[in-house]
């Protein structure tokens, strides 16, 4: 059974990061990786200036590398992380890299490389949405599942057209069945309260807002003031 539900953009800004990457403690670890000594005498305040200055030290690659380890660890082999520095000096890198699942990952390692060597990579983008679902009826409301990624990539694709990019490369997965690739299709995803919305939020008690933030690729299509009808599962 299908239920039936309204879309409101409320607005969409460009963002260059994520909120709560590189925190004091994954920078202190990224300092130890990169064999730092007296790291306990560092300040917060100064963590990422000496973390700039330490890795520019060690030169690009290696650099990049500890960067990149930082991120994945394990679930990234060391020949991978080798080969991909230079790619990471690419406009939005991630959108070329096959494993949906590690684009986010590659977002925030740019992140930082980019503040190490400004002239080597671009200023990271990613697209930031703020929308409301409105329900349609009750039992629409009550299925509402906007934090599962695969029900959520399902509902704002209907605000796009055939041809855009998300409905033409998964238009089955879009459909039914496992929709695995949604997952990091999303990068940040918060629910609103009411209030935070503005006076256009249409705020019926049948309707929930969402602050959700993904790279270009799968939602540029969508823009502020769009409303559209949606039928998800």
């Amino acid at each position: 059974m299908h239920n039936h539900f309204e879309v409101t953009i409320h607005s969409v800004e460009v963002v260059h990061s994520l909120p709560g990457i590189w925190s004091n403690e994954s920078l202190r670890q990224l300092l130890i990786t990169a064999e730092m000594d007296d790291i306990g005498q560092v300040e917060d305040t100064e963590l990422l200036d000496i973390v700039i200055m330490a890795l520019q030290d060690l030169g690009n690659q290696q650099a990049g590398e500890l960067v990149l380890d930082s991120v994945f660890g394990d679930a990234m082999r060391p020949g991978v992380r080798q080969n991909l520095v230079d790619d990471l000096q690419e406009d939005e890198p991630w959108e070329e890299f096959a494993t949906v699942a590690q684009q986010r990952g590659l977002f925030i390692a740019v992140v930082l490389l980019q503040k190490i060597f400004p002239n080597r990579y671009a200023v990271p983008d990613a697209l930031r949405f703020r929308f409301t679902i409105r329900a349609l009826s009750s039992a629409a409301f009550a299925a509402i599942r906007a934090s599962d990624p695969a029900w959520l990539m399902r509902l704002l694709s209907q605000g796009m057209s055939d041809t855009d990019v998300l409905n033409r490369l998964y238009e089955e997965e879009l459909e039914t069945g496992p929709f695995s690739d949604a997952a990091g299709m999303i990068w940040h995803f918060l629910e609103l309260d009411d209030e935070s919305v503005g006076e256009d939020g249409q705020e019926t008690g049948l309707s929930r807002s969402f602050d959700v933030i993904a790279p270009h690729v799968w939602l540029e299509a969508l823009k502020k003031g769009m409303v559209f009808e949606a039928s998800v599962r």
